[in-house]
C-alpha cells in the first residue's frame, strides 16, 4: 500500500476545505435570507402601528372614595382574557343544538364580559377598594388557519381576523377604562391558533404569529388612554405581577394531554418549572420576583379551572364540532378575580357568556 506523500494530503486537506467553505456559505446564505425576512417583517409591523388611529382619550369616570371600607387594604381585580378564537363559525345544526358561534356572537360575548366584569367589581367596592385592574391576555384571539377545516369554515381571512381581534380586544379595554384608575394588559403572544407554522415553533415562535400583530394592533388603539399601560411579551411564558403576587402567564398549548383537562400533564408541567426556578432562585434571590410564580396562570384547554397551584379559563367559543366528536360539552366562559395584597386570590367568577 503506496504511503500518502505531501502532495496527496494536501490535496485531501483541500477537499476537506473546499466542503467546508461550500456549507458554511450554505449556512450564511440561509442567515442571510432570514434576516432580509426578519427585517421585512419589522418594516412591516412599523407600518401598520404608524398607520392606526388611536381611539380618543377617554375620561375617567371613577374615583377612588375617600370613606373607608370594611377593609383598609386595597386589592385588585384580574380578568383573564383567552380562547376568543374571532373569525371561527359553528353551526348549531352539526352538533345537535348544544353551541352556536360565529364573529357576531363571539363579539356580544366578549363586550358583554367586559360590562359584566365592571359590574361585578361595582358590587365588590362596596366591601373594598379596588382602583386598578389587570387584563391577562392569554392567547388563541384568533382562529387561524392551522387546521385545512378552518381555510374553509372561519368567516374572514387570517389578516383580517387579526384586525377585527385586536379592534374588540381594544373595544372591551374602552368598556373598563372610565372604571378604574389604572390598568394594565399583561399580553402574551405565542399560542397556537395563531402561529404562521404548520408545527408549533419554539424560537421565535413568540414573533412568528399573527397574534404578535394582534397584541401591537390594540395597543396602538388605546395608546391615548394614558392610566392604560400595555405589555406585550412574544415568548412561550412571562412572569407578570399583581400586587404582591405573582402569575407565570402562558397560552397553556405546551401541556402535554388528551381526553379532556390533561391534569397529571399539568401537575408535571408546573412542578418542572417550581424545580428549574426554585434552583436559581435559591442561587440568586435577587431573581426572586422575575422568575418565582405563585400560581400557573392558561387557556388553551377551554374549560374553567381552579387549583391552588394553577388556574385556567374556559374559551369565549364554547362547545364545537371537534368537542362534540369527543363527547365534550363546554360552556362559554371567562374568568375573573380579586388579590388581596396578603391574603392572595379570592371570590374567583367563572362568567358563562349566554349566547347574545
Amino acid at each position: 500500500m503506496r504511503k500518502l506523500d505531501e502532495g496527496d494530503i494536501r490535496a485531501k486537506h483541500s477537499e476537506a476545505m473546499d466542503e467546508m467553505r461550500r456549507r458554511l456559505n450554505e449556512k450564511e446564505k440561509v442567515i442571510r435570507s432570514y434576516r432580509k425576512s426578519h427585517g421585512k417583517m419589522a418594516v412591516f409591523f412599523d407600518e401598520i402601528e404608524h398607520a392606526i388611529r388611536p381611539l380618543p382619550p377617554i375620561p375617567v369616570e371613577y374615583r377612588s372614595s375617600a370613606k373607608g371600607t370594611r377593609v383598609s387594604n386595597p386589592v385588585a381585580a384580574v380578568m383573564l382574557v383567552s380562547d376568543g378564537h374571532h373569525g371561527a363559525c359553528q353551526e348549531p345544526n352539526e352538533i345537535e343544538g348544544f353551541n352556536e358561534f360565529n364573529p357576531e356572537i363571539g363579539r356580544a360575548r366578549q363586550l358583554h364580559y367586559a360590562s359584566d366584569v365592571v359590574e361585578w367589581v361595582e358590587l365588590h367596592r362596596h366591601s373594598y377598594k379596588i382602583d386598578e385592574l389587570h387584563m391577562l391576555v392569554a392567547g388563541d384571539l384568533v382562529s387561524g388557519n392551522i387546521h385545512q377545516e378552518l381555510l374553509v369554515t372561519n368567516a374572514w381571512p387570517l389578516p383580517v381576523q387579526a384586525v377585527r381581534a385586536a379592534e374588540l380586544l381594544a373595544q372591551q379595554i374602552e368598556i373598563l377604562v372610565p372604571h378604574f384608575s389604572k390598568i394594565v394588559v399583561e399580553f402574551i403572544v405565542e399560542d397556537n391558533h395563531a402561529r404562521l407554522t404548520k408545527k408549533p415553533q419554539c424560537q421565535e415562535g413568540g414573533l412568528n404569529s399573527v397574534n404578535y400583530v394582534v397584541g401591537h394592533h390594540a395597543k396602538v388603539l388605546v395608546s391615548q388612554q394614558k392610566h392604560v399601560e400595555f405589555n406585550i411579551y412574544p415568548q412561550y411564558e412571562v412572569v407578570v405581577p399583581v400586587l404582591n403576587r405573582r402569575y407565570l402567564l402562558c397560552h397553556g398549548h405546551g401541556v402535554r394531554g388528551w381526553a379532556g383537562l390533561p391534569y397529571y400533564g399539568i401537575e408535571r408541567k408546573v412542578a418542572r418549572e417550581s424545580i428549574a426556578r426554585l434552583q436559581i432562585i435559591m442561587e440568586d434571590k435577587e431573581k426572586a420576583d422575575k422568575i418565582g410564580f405563585h400560581r400557573y396562570v392558561f387557556g388553551h384547554w377551554h374549560v374553567p379551572l381552579d387549583f391552588p397551584l394553577y388556574m385556567a379559563g374556559g374559551s369565549v367559543s364554547g362547545t364545537t364540532a371537534y368537542d362534540h366528536k369527543q363527547g365534550r360539552h363546554a360552556l362559554p366562559s371567562q374568568s375573573a378575580w380579586l388579590v388581596h395584597p396578603k391574603w392572595g386570590e379570592f371570590d374567583r367568577t367563572n362568567f358563562v357568556l349566554e349566547p347574545r
